[in-house]
């Protein structure tokens, strides 16, 4: 089973071109769906039929896994049973047995949102005279201008920002670029950062990831996650924050001030604006905007 999946990894780097992050994600997942099948004693992705999958989703459920983590297994698992059965590997697809509907529809619940005396209160935890604290701090504001993923913004590279026209440059999948506007608080901020922060965590000058740790390496997801509760926490704020939480009350607060969908659609991609769909309560035809003139810290 584990030469099945390693071979399609390989194909998605080598075909796909997919970024190091995504295929991450379809490692976890599938190592996950490997893990519970085998110690359900199928050694052989021949003996899985959709009744094991469905077992495997159902698992995953009562373990209570967010609801997104199971929607992207069951996008890898799509994905990989595509791969088996056009390189001959398997004859049947049993994700083709499972209906779309067996998707879990994110929508139930609309997403947690902080408010602005919040956002400002998460900003001001950082403390900047020290180098972890401006680096913790040009981060909560570039996540809180920008709406970027986690993934975005451990990858984000120094040369991708142009903070002279307060704007960053994004390269998604297939190569798509996007270019973010930057609030004046988040180009300030990564200005201290990069000039007098930085410099004390990595002396490796061909290093160019923005966010670095104390130990000069590029800050990891985990890392951001963990910062994230311990920045909270500090703030006293009384929700389930995560670093998503952030990318959704920056769209929110524009939504809010009357920015114009498509501008949001652009910055923070379809399914994100899907979550989003319980706090739109305008119209695009009614809305007209930019962003320099609807974020509330721009």
């Amino acid at each position: 089973m584990e030469k099945e999946v390693a071979e399609f990894l390989k194909f998605l780097v080598n075909d796909r071109h997919l970024s190091d992050n995504t295929i991450m994600s379809y490692r976890r997942d599938l190592n996950q769906t490997m893990a519970y099948l085998t110690s359900r004693g199928v050694s052989q992705w021949q003996q899985v039929d959709q009744y094991m999958l469905i077992e495997v989703l159902n698992t995953f459920r009562h373990q209570h896994k967010a609801n997104s983590t199971i929607n992207r297994v069951i996008s890898s698992l799509r994905q990989f049973y595509k791969y088996m059965v056009r390189h001959h590997y398997l004859t049947v697809n049993p994700m083709d047995m499972i209906d779309h509907q067996y998707d879990i529809d994110d929508q139930s619940t609309p997403p947690v949102i902080l408010s602005e005396e919040e956002i400002e209160r998460l900003l001001q935890v950082p403390d900047p005279s020290t180098p972890i604290g401006l680096r913790d701090r040009a981060l909560l504001e570039v996540l809180d201008a920008t709406g970027m993923k986690v993934s975005e913004v451990i990858t984000l590279k120094i040369t991708a920002l142009h903070l002279d026209v307060k704007l960053l440059q994004l390269t998604g999948k297939n190569g798509r670029e996007r270019i973010i506007p930057l609030s004046k608080p988040a180009v300030i901020w990564l200005k201290k950062y990069l000039e007098s922060g930085r410099p004390q965590l990595t002396k490796d000058s061909k290093l160019m990831t923005v966010f670095v740790n104390a130990h000069g390496q590029p800050l990891t997801r985990q890392g951001i996650w963990k910062k994230m509760k311990e920045w909270v926490n500090k703030a006293q704020i009384a929700k389930e924050v995560t670093p998503q939480t952030i990318r959704y009350s920056f769209a929110v607060h524009l939504i809010e001030n009357g920015a114009d969908i498509q501008l949001l659609q652009e910055i923070l991609g379809y399914n994100a604006m899907k979550a989003l769909q319980p706090y739109l309560k305008v119209s695009p035809q009614e809305l007209t905007a930019n962003y320099i003139k609807y974020h509330p810290r721009a």
